[in-house]
């Protein structure tokens, strides 16, 4: 491994103590500190152990990742409001976006994942408007519009999936 300059240390050094740098960055800084006094007597501290730097980074992605998933309910409930309205085939659109965030979610079992989420979420929608007196509960049309649906869906995994394929770093 290369040494790196003190520069590079000093701009390494708050992503490594927020654990958001590489491994590799980790220890090119570690190497870095243990010969060069300057750069330790800035630092001041020796630098956590990594199950602590990734605590922060940890929660920033759970939260992400809460989002993601509340935002993927938020679209599947929204497009299955348009299945008993005049704008149903906005659907075509939207269920394709769907499928490419629940890939971002689930990734190679978003395509088993989501058609039971479609599923569950249409018919809870239905059993809502059943209640309320708005609708007539007919699983029969759940079923059949679900699987549309999934299909759609379906073609947003595998664009997202054909995306990812193309744009993935060679290792």
């Amino acid at each position: 491994m290369t040494d790196i300059s003190c520069d590079i240390c000093m701009d390494l050094a708050p992503l490594v103590r927020d654990g958001l740098a590489s491994e590799d960055s980790r220890r090119a800084l570690q190497a870095h500190i243990a010969h060069c006094d300057a750069c330790r007597a800035l630092l001041d501290t020796e630098l956590p152990a990594p199950d602590a730097q990734n605590d922060a980074a940890a929660r920033i992605r759970r939260r992400i990742r809460c989002f993601e998933l509340l935002v993927l309910i938020c679209g599947i409930l929204f497009g299955v409001s348009l299945t008993a309205g005049s704008n149903l085939f906005y659907n075509s659109l939207l269920m394709p976006v769907i499928g490419a965030l629940g890939y971002v979610i689930f990734r190679g079992y978003a395509a088993l994942i989501l058609p039971g989420m479609l599923l569950a979420l249409h018919l809870a929608g239905n059993l809502i408007a059943f209640l309320r007196g708005v609708e007539v509960l007919d699983l029969w049309s759940v079923v059949l519009w679900t699987a549309l649906y999934a299909v759609f869906a379906a073609v947003g995994v595998l664009i997202a999936w054909l995306l990812h394929f193309a744009f993935r770093k060679e290792r």
